[in-house]
């Protein structure tokens, strides 16, 4: 599994009616291969989907950045970090279509855990610095285009991806192929996934949390106060972006939560934890389908530009020689640039 020593019921040998804690009974009716199979599937779906999707978004941003149009240098590389989390979602599937028997050896065993902890706080953080950095865009709109602001934002940039590594190596360090006929990839021992835990769950999600729900909310209730309907759209567009963010990453971290607690002492939550884990984490990967809509295809700047793009590939006969799509700028669109 990706950050943590839990294993499933089945690879563990854990029955329903099998529990360490004393005087437990633990009967439940939980269909683990229907979990399986409905988690795979929604995997198969992220992969395909958010593959096409940030893919367009990196491609469409970095044609408008050599352009000298307006892009969003946060979003540009929250894409990146999606596209990451989608291109290790094929090894996510393997080992659960196996019952967690890891076959693709250390090396990857250590990367997989190593990617999904980057991916997490970098996912994370790029969120936080892009809802602070729209705070003051549009709190001091006539010095959120300087050259010294651009410059800021780029080395938020690089601190974003150098602390996302740093704060990685431990599950690439600690991360380990147990069993012999039977192999398992989880970190080396309980004391580490406790240390490991209970930083991604602070950092990862009790310090951003706040952080984006009051960002998002002042910028949206500054949005709407223009009265505008572009405005009222972008507020309702923050909105979303909280909401995105509750819906992925809350149920895992909530499953972490449990596990750091005394879980221990109730066999039906600790059979809970196992039938979801795999689940949640599958969540957490739904942000790489709804980040790109959210950022980029509903706002009419990135569309314009996507059309254009289109447009130069399409043959003469279906563009007209006086046809031009416009580029036109949305006051909805997040202020950040590069």
């Amino acid at each position: 599994m990706e950050d943590s020593t839990v294993t499933s019921p089945s690879s563990s040998n854990t029955t329903t009616k099998d529990c360490s804690a004393p005087r437990c009974q633990c009967v439940t009716h939980m269909d683990d291969e229907a979990m399986m199979y409905i988690t795979i599937s929604l995997y198969l779906l992220i992969f395909v989907v958010g593959l096409v999707e940030n893919i367009l978004v990196l491609w469409i941003n970095w044609q408008m950045k050599k352009a000298k149009k307006e892009s969003n240098l946060y979003i540009f590389n929250l894409a990146i970090s999606d596209m990451s989390a989608v291109l290790t979602i094929p090894l996510r599937m393997t080992e659960l279509s196996l019952n967690y028997h890891w076959i693709l050896g250390s090396f990857l065993c250590k990367l997989d855990g190593f990617m999904f902890s980057f991916n997490m706080y970098s996912s994370a953080f790029f969120l936080v610095s892009s809802s602070v950095d729209r705070y003051f865009s549009m709190r001091y709109p006539a010095q959120a285009q300087g050259s010294r602001d651009r410059r800021i934002r780029r080395l938020i940039c690089v601190s974003v991806w150098t602390l996302a590594v740093v704060l990685s190596i431990p599950n690439y360090l600690f991360r380990k192929m147990y069993g012999y006929y039977y192999n398992i990839c989880h970190l080396d021992s309980r004391r580490t996934w406790y240390v490991q835990g209970s930083l991604t769950l602070i950092l990862g999600f009790v310090i951003p949390f706040p952080i984006i729900i009051v960002s998002n909310i002042i910028n949206a209730k500054a949005a709407k106060a223009s009265g505008n309907k572009e405005s009222i759209r972008a507020c309702k567009l923050m909105y979303a972006y909280i909401i995105t963010f509750i819906i992925c990453w809350s149920p895992h971290y909530l499953l972490i939560l449990s596990v750091l607690m005394d879980w221990k002492q109730n066999c039906v939550i600790l059979y809970a934890i196992y039938f979801f884990y795999g689940f949640t984490v599958c969540l957490t990967c739904i942000r790489c389908i709804i980040n790109p809509i959210l950022f980029n295809f509903m706002h009419k700047d990135f569309r314009s530009h996507f059309a254009t793009s289109i447009v130069k590939f399409l043959p003469k006969k279906y563009a007209k020689e006086g046809d031009d799509v416009s580029i036109s700028s949305d006051t909805g669109h997040i202020v950040v640039i590069s």
